[in-house]
């Protein structure tokens, strides 16, 4: 999340509160200040709000003060939300005036029974801290909200096949598992036809099956075949890789309460027999499903102790993927440096054991970085490295990843054609092997691109798709992110194309269009 999103986010719980308080939002244009207007309607419901515009030239201040008065006398304390809205006029010498007259009116403007919200350009903001201190000490939430169309961002996680490919899931070559599912189907047909018992059936097609599926991310195939094995048909042998399978196939499927209940038979099962490698594993596996709740402390809590345990072992595999997940949480953290020196240290290890595929992830992670400090340039050239070593591999998962991270960049770059090419791309690879989530995210980009080209309808269809994916996958926090971004769009659209989305909202089973939309 950026600290623009982040500073969204604040803003959003201080308005979902009814009290009187002053707020200040610093905003980089005057229509950035009246998109995040219109989004924050949708939190007051049906609590009174109003909005005026700033001027600041002298004796502004005191006919602002008294059309406020006259706005909000009759409102319930502290029901109602009052906007100031930066004009963006130039007002030279004069705007020095009028933040004097502010300052002096401060206690007037504290007294006010409703939130008060200034959204100011970088210059009024800083003379409001320069001119105006004394009002400004009394504002205790001073926001920044700069970021271009942040309300619409999908971050990407890139949580699929690093992992899988050091700690035992999916070990199979993309080649030799196509080989085997093809070979284990045939065989499977003339099996069915001979009524072989349905232990057997497990052991030797169904688990094999699943595990080559799990090696292609085919996560469509995978569930299927899940779903043709039960626990009590394995030999002791196979329960182990059983439990593995399962959690990854939750964890990517963002069921994480299911994957927990597999690391939590995984832990118990490793302290059970003394097996300190399973262990590491299993913790290991218990901070990324704590990262994935974004509970971080806890992440790194089980990380390092996983980590300890591969140091004590020798296992460089272990070391190399926990530096790694640790890197991520400074990412996600924004502590960039911090994240480098973690992604280098495991950067090292993967490049000296041959470790392709672990590379891959870590060069495009690097990229990510790159690309947060906005050198898309340097981004490109860690995403093309990570993607030769993906498609040499025929890892199709982390291709469509890395084909939707170039999309991203040309759609900050403004070239929306070629941003449309690389997100066609990744969403074909997506839909055809079931990673919801990852298609999720591209609708959800392809969403803001036609926002971005004014293509409103467009814009909300793409939207609807992404929420009810999200919805689908489980992840309220991005299906709520993608609700808001569907009612920025909805409140653009004309009439015709109003109706038209609602009508895509009940078609996709979101039940009925927002409160907010519906009254518009």
């Amino acid at each position: 999340m950026t600290a623009s999103s982040e500073h969204l986010e604040l803003l959003r719980n201080a308005v979902r509160q009814s009290v009187a308080a002053l707020t200040v939002v610093e905003v980089d244009t005057v229509a950035r200040a009246n998109e995040l207007v219109d989004l924050l309607k949708f939190e007051l419901d049906k609590r009174p709000i109003a909005l005026l515009s700033l001027t600041a030239v002298p004796g502004e201040a005191t006919r602002l003060l008294d059309a406020s008065r006259k706005i909000t006398g009759a409102w319930h304390s502290g029901a109602g939300v009052l906007f100031l809205v930066d004009d963006g006029q130039k007002k030279d010498e004069g705007a020095l005036r009028f933040w004097a007259d502010m300052n002096a009116q401060r206690e007037s403007w504290d007294a006010l029974n409703c939130h008060i919200i200034f959204f100011l350009l970088p210059s009024n903001n800083r003379l409001l801290l320069q001119k105006a201190e004394h009002l400004a000490d009394w504002m205790p939430l001073k926001l920044h909200i700069t970021d271009p169309a942040n309300v619409f961002r999908y971050e990407d996680k890139h949580r699929t096949s690093y992992q899988k490919a050091i700690l035992g899931v999916g070990k199979l070559t993309p080649k030799i598992a196509r080989q085997q599912l093809a070979i284990l189907e045939q065989q499977l047909t003339a099996a069915l036809h001979e009524e072989i018992p349905r232990e057997t059936l497990a052991r030797r097609y169904y688990l094999p099956m699943f595990e080559a599926a799990m090696s292609l991310s085919d996560l469509h195939r995978a569930q299927s075949l899940r779903q043709k094995v039960q626990e009590k048909d394995l030999q002791a042998g196979d329960i182990i890789k059983w439990w593995r399978m399962n959690f990854w196939l939750d964890y990517l499927l963002y069921r994480m309460t299911s994957a927990e209940s597999w690391a939590d038979k995984l832990n118990k099962w490793a302290n059970k027999t003394g097996d300190e490698s399973l262990k590491a594993n299993a913790l290991h596996n218990l901070g990324m499903i704590a990262e994935e709740r974004r509970d971080f402390e806890e992440a790194e809590d089980w990380y390092k102790k996983s980590l300890k345990i591969d140091e004590r072992l020798g296992n460089e595999h272990g070391v190399a993927i926990t530096y790694h997940q640790l890197g991520m949480i400074a990412q996600e953290r924004r502590d960039f440096e911090e994240a480098e020196d973690w992604y280098k240290k495991s950067l090292n290890i993967e490049e000296r054991l041959g470790n392709e595929h672990g590379v891959a992830i870590t060069y495009h992670q690097l990229g990510m970085i790159a690309q947060k400090r906005r050198d898309f340039e340097k981004a490109e050239d860690w995403y093309k490295k990570s993607l030769k070593i993906k498609e040499r591999l025929g890892d199709e998962l982390g291709a469509a990843i890395t084909y939707h991270q170039f999309g991203m960049i040309a759609e900050e770059r403004s070239d929306f054609e070629e941003a449309e090419d690389w997100y066609k791309k990744s969403l074909k690879i997506s839909e055809r092997l079931g990673d919801e989530l990852g298609a999720a995210s591209t609708y959800g980009q392809w969403g803001l691109l036609a926002w971005l080209q004014g293509r409103v309808e467009d814009s909300g269809r793409w939207f609807v798709k992404s929420i009810a994916a999200f919805s689908k996958t489980r992840d309220p926090d991005r299906a709520n992110q993608g609700i808001n971004n569907f009612l920025i769009a909805y409140q653009q659209a004309s009439q015709s194309e109003q109706r038209k989305l609602k009508q895509c909202w009940e078609n996709a089973g979101l039940g009925q269009l927002p409160d907010a939309a519906a009254r518009e």
